[in-house]
C-alpha cells in the first residue's frame, strides 16, 4: 500500500511542477505583447539565463527524488 502513495504523491509532485511551468509560461507569453520596457543589468542578466535556471531546477528535483526513492540520501 505504501509503494502506491509514493508513487501517487511522485506523480502529482510532477503535475505540480507541470502545471507551475504551464503558468509560468503562459506569463511569459501574456507579457510579450507589452513591449520592451527599460530593463537594468540584473534583470536581463536573469533573463537571458532563464532557461538554464529552468533546466537545473527541474532536474535536481527530479534526480533528488529519485535518489530518495532508492535510498541513497
Amino acid at each position: 500500500m505504501l509503494p502506491a502513495i509514493v508513487l501517487i504523491a511522485e506523480v502529482l509532485a510532477v503535475a505540480w511542477f507541470v502545471i507551475f511551468l504551464t503558468m509560468i509560461t503562459s506569463t511569459y507569453l501574456d507579457g510579450r505583447s507589452y513591449g520592451l520596457g527599460k530593463k537594468n543589468k540584473v534583470e536581463l542578466a536573469f533573463l537571458r539565463h532563464i532557461r538554464i535556471f529552468v533546466i537545473i531546477g527541474v532536474s535536481t528535483a527530479c534526480l533528488l527524488s529519485l535518489a530518495d526513492a532508492f535510498e541513497m540520501i
